[in-house]
């Protein structure tokens, strides 16, 4: 279990102090490592449980030329065959860790890197060149990943209290939700119990494209 949390800032730069409290919302959830990455338009953050590679798999992951980040939660089943796939492509590897495999995935590929991987996952992976951020998750939904749109700005995390922690999102509840856990005990997506996030289906991704989703 780890833990992925995002704030995109179009127009002027987020206040530190929200995305240092986003990292503490998700602590327990990766006690071994917690990353930021920031940039102009955004502000990416990762709270590892180191399973594959305990020393060179930290994130946000970022590729060698500095133009695609990756924040990961989960595990790809088939990353070798994957990785000797991108290696005859020219992909060279810093480390083992699958969370590098996905970020090659998707420089080959691009989106349709996500119909190859088998496993469990919530990804986000932002290209500076484009101004382009892709939230994706897995088939069955394994892995949980929430997001709040809040005009051209998009949140995003694997726990709605990280997501919380910007004061553009206000606390208020979402009737539709509640009566969803009143009636079935459990919330589906996209509802969530708080307005304005929405729970990222199973088998979707969102990409957001200077202040467009």
């Amino acid at each position: 279990m780890c833990g992925i949390a995002g704030f995109t800032h179009k127009h002027c730069p987020v206040e530190p102090s929200y995305i240092r409290n986003a990292v503490r919302a998700l602590v327990h959830r990766g006690p071994d490592q917690q990353g930021i990455y920031e940039s102009s338009q955004v502000s990416l953050v990762a709270a590892r449980l180191k399973i594959i590679d305990l020393t060179a798999g930290d994130q946000p992951f970022i590729s060698e030329d500095g133009n695609t980040t990756l924040v990961f939660n989960g595990e790809i089943y088939n990353c070798a065959s994957l990785r000797e796939q991108l290696r005859s492509a020219g992909h060279r590897f810093v480390s083992s860790s699958d969370t590098e495999v996905v970020l090659h995935a998707f420089r080959e590929w691009d989106i349709r890197c996500f119909s190859r991987l088998r496993g469990m996952f919530a990804l986000a992976l932002w290209t500076e060149s484009e101004k382009r951020l892709v939230l994706a998750r897995d088939r069955i939904g394994i892995k949980p990943l929430y997001f709040c749109r809040a005009g051209t700005e998009l949140f995003f995390g694997s726990e709605i209290k990280a997501i919380l922690e910007h004061p553009a999102v206000e606390r208020q509840i979402d009737v539709d939700g509640l009566n969803c856990f009143l009636r079935l005990n459990y919330v589906p997506a996209p509802y969530t119990m708080v307005q304005g996030i929405e729970k990222l289906p199973p088998g979707h991704l969102l990409e957001w494209v200077d202040g467009k989703t």
